[in-house]
């Protein structure tokens, strides 16, 4: 019995078929779930990166619950062990944050592995060395570790997450490919005066959005014309319990009549926000590289942000933004004052940072960069594929 197993085991660790006939399984998220992560891999698809490349995208995970979890989860994992199995698979890329996903993920990761088939690790949270450092067992480091190593490239956002995944295993292979923005040619008009601010994260307090609220008392000291938009949804895992207090923390301040509470927006009912904005706050804890902040630089909304993550690799303080430091209400009450009041600096910051996000972050710049990733691991585009994309364009 345990030969049979050796010898099934081994034939699945055979060699694989040629490249070109194989698909390159993305895994990540349902299309429908909100969150940068997501927004990355729409656009992607935008781009016809699915059309021109051989693309399989499988969800891992959709809505919070153990039954719809596990109605997402076993399918892929399904998909997944038949198409290795049939050795169908030239490359797995997965796109993960922490805690949950990351375990999900690494399953993944770890039974491509096996099947001999290298695999992408796409690195999205800004929890990550937070979750390693502090909420893993030495066990549960090891296998974080393990996961780095044995990918054959670990994808980050910035600099900053390149150090960090060092930091945590040295011997990782790692390519900076920042998030893609779509980039309008030019901006719309400074309004005149500035009292639109907007906020467009998950309403939670590592996002800084409590902090938000709390420096808002001060901001109406200086600019009573000021109105604030907290656009987002609580923690998929705290239900309606974040939005909650940040509704009973603006009532503690009296201040409901100049804050609205949308909800989560996307498309271009998030477009229009962001062209409204005066200025975009984003005074997050931990970051990542945010789809949003990049999308307010595009379109011309000034920022206020915190010092964290990957946005001091993106923002430059008083060059194309304001930096302040994170759980700090009153530092981020008079960076927004001074965007609010300053009409040249908010001009000047505004153009800095468009310029800047179109060169760096392009949806053009972000899918060469992978385009150029999956050629260094032997992935080629065949003809169909190349037929295919000449006919769309």
């Amino acid at each position: 019995m345990l030969r049979r197993g050796a010898g099934f085991l081994e034939a699945l660790r055979r060699e694989p078929l040629p490249v070109g006939s194989r698909l390159i399984l993305m895994l990540g998220p349902s299309m429908d779930y909100p969150g940068g992560m997501t927004e990355v891999v729409r656009l992607y698809s935008k781009k016809r990166v699915f059309e021109v490349w051989p693309l399989r995208f499988v969800s891992t995970y959709d809505r919070r619950g153990l039954i719809t979890q596990l109605r997402t989860w076993l399918p892929a994992l399904c998909t997944v062990l038949m198409l290795l199995a049939r050795r169908r698979v030239a490359l797995v890329h997965v796109h993960s944050a922490a805690h949950g996903s990351f375990w999900r993920k690494s399953a993944i990761c770890a039974i491509a592995y096996l099947f001999r088939t290298p695999y992408v690790f796409h690195l999205h949270s800004g929890k990550f060395s937070v979750f390693y450092r502090r909420d893993c067992s030495g066990f549960a480091q090891a296998w974080v570790r393990r996961t780095l190593r044995n990918a054959a490239r670990v994808i980050v956002l910035s600099r900053h997450w390149r150090d960090e995944v060092h930091d945590m295993e040295p011997t990782a292979r790692v390519t900076i490919i920042g998030n893609p923005v779509n980039a309008p040619v030019s901006l719309p008009p400074l309004r005149h005066p500035a009292r639109t601010v907007l906020f467009l994260n998950w309403l939670t307090e590592e996002k800084g959005v409590h902090d938000l609220v709390r420096a808002m008392p001060q901001i109406l000291r200086s600019v009573p014309q000021a109105r604030f938009v907290l656009a987002g949804t609580g923690d998929v895992l705290a239900g309606t319990r974040d939005v909650e207090s940040i509704r009973h923390l603006i009532k503690s301040l009296s201040i409901e009549h100049v804050v609205s509470l949308p909800g989560w927006v996307d498309g271009e009912q998030k477009n229009e926000f962001l062209r409204k904005a005066d200025v975009f706050v984003l005074p997050s804890y931990f970051e990542g590289l945010s789809i949003g902040l990049l999308e307010a630089m595009a379109c011309g909304a000034p920022v206020v942000a915190t010092a964290v993550g990957g946005t001091p690799d993106v923002i430059e303080n008083r060059v194309n933004g304001l930096l302040v430091e994170p759980a700090q209400p009153d530092a981020l009450a008079q960076a927004i004052v001074t965007m609010l009041t300053d009409d040249a600096l908010r001009t000047r910051l505004r153009e800095a940072a468009h310029r800047d996000v179109c060169a760096r972050y392009s949806l053009d710049s972000a899918v060469g960069s992978l385009e150029s990733l999956y050629r260094e691991l032997g992935i080629h585009v065949d003809s169909i594929s190349r037929r295919a994309h000449s006919k769309a364009s």
